[in-house]
């Protein structure tokens, strides 16, 4: 079967046809090994745990694999130990003729990707983000001082919705990060994922792909449905438990425990500082406005205000958490969807200022982490979402009839 899939192709309709295709035959060929990673919570592997809580990896506990230039990529230190294993079969199969030694991809698995820093990605991200309020959007704006650079920043937020979000808690769930910055995911191929072209000559139609999936899954590796030669780490996998207890494993639990942090923690240190820098660059290219008024004699009055120039010890102290806590809570209901009401948010903001004053800042963002956790199995787009429409569908169609 010829897939032709491409996002150059100008007609939706015949995308839609090829990529139907696509999906239609992996439906009906798939096995154990492949994973759908497009759909639901599968599309946040890695980066969610099992409480639901929005998680990250902060360079803790990689292991470097050598590449065929020379160079390295880093995964997890057992997830690691699991590739090189699955490298060790495949140059066994190859030198006993078990496999060819001229297939493009499947002959040597090389890595070509692994490890990308999420705190890296979401600054690169929030700059073009801040870049845009510096640019484009205060245009519209007197700021006068950092004071109105932060509070027009919420109505930015506002602006561009829940599919920008903000916090690195609501990037590192988005589609603006990846898998990679789990350390969990390794790519074979520096293909590019919407070639179905691409996917069926190198990996599909290849007479090793059925080796390559048995030894995925014998490793403890899911195969991406999508992209085939992106190879992600089942934390449940038994086969993959030969690795995990290596390094005194036990669960699914001790991995989130030991290999990753919860994003919420530094949710308002990066934005605070990031909104800083930004704001230095706005002062720079913009110490002055002009304020015009119309005097009585009809007469037009130019006086120039100077912009405030930053005084980092004034808001450092402040900006405490109390003071930003506000704004926190309205930008990550914004980045769900705006699920809460006006009086629930109020309600949050509320008691978690409470908590930060009566107890102290963690116990605070833990409270408003936990209010927005406990929403996720409602959240647009999750498995709950998909089964809920569709039950609402068949109702509708079982009415109708």
């Amino acid at each position: 079967m010829a897939f032709n899939g491409k996002n150059k192709i100008k007609s939706s309709i015949s995308l839609a046809f090829e990529r139907s295709k696509y999906k239609d035959y992996m439906v009906k060929n798939k096995d154990k090994s492949i994973k759908d990673f497009n759909i639901g919570e599968f599309a946040h592997y890695g980066r969610i745990d099992h409480k639901m809580q929005v998680v990250y990896n902060d360079n803790k506990f990689l292991k470097r694999i050598p590449t065929s230039n020379g160079n390295f990529i880093s995964a997890l230190d057992f997830v690691a130990d699991a590739f090189q294993a699955m490298q060790l079969k495949f140059d066994q199969a190859r030198s006993q003729g078990l496999i060819p030694s001229n297939d493009k991809y499947l002959s040597k698995i090389v890595p070509k990707k692994g490890y990308e820093n999420p705190i890296a990605l979401y600054e690169e991200y929030l700059g073009r983000m801040l870049t845009n309020y510096n640019n484009i959007f205060l245009e519209n704006y007197n700021v006068k001082n950092f004071d109105d650079y932060y509070r027009f920043f919420l109505d930015y937020s506002e602006k561009m919705g829940y599919n920008y979000p903000m916090t690195f808690t609501g990037f590192q769930r988005s589609k603006h990060s990846n898998v990679f910055t789990t350390g969990l995911s390794i790519s074979i191929a520096d293909l590019d994922c919407d070639d179905d072209q691409s996917k069926e000559k190198y990996f599909i139609d290849s007479p090793v792909f059925g080796f390559y999936k048995n030894v995925c899954l014998n490793h403890g590796f899911l195969v991406s449905e999508n992209t085939p030669w992106i190879l992600t780490a089942d934390l449940i996998s038994p086969s993959l438990s030969i690795y995990t207890n290596f390094y005194n494993l036990s669960s699914k639990n001790s991995i989130f425990l030991k290999y990753f942090n919860f994003c919420s923690d530094v949710d308002i240190d990066l934005l605070i500082n990031n909104l800083l820098i930004y704001y230095r660059l706005y002062y720079n290219n913009n110490k002055y406005y002009n304020d015009i008024t119309l005097c009585n004699n009809n007469n037009i009055k130019v006086n120039r205000v100077y912009l405030k120039p930053i005084n980092l010890s004034e808001i450092q102290n402040k900006y405490t958490q109390d003071h930003i806590i506000e704004m926190y809570v309205r930008i990550r209901n914004i980045e769900e969807y705006s699920y809460y009401s006006e009086d629930k948010i109020k309600e949050i903001i509320k008691k978690s200022k409470f908590l930060e004053k009566t107890l102290d800042s963690s116990r605070s963002i833990g409270y408003i982490k936990d209010e927005f956790r406990k929403i996720h199995k409602f959240r647009h787009g999750n498995l709950n979402y998909i089964n809920n429409k569709i039950k609402e569908r068949r109702t509708n169609d079982i009415s109708s009839t």
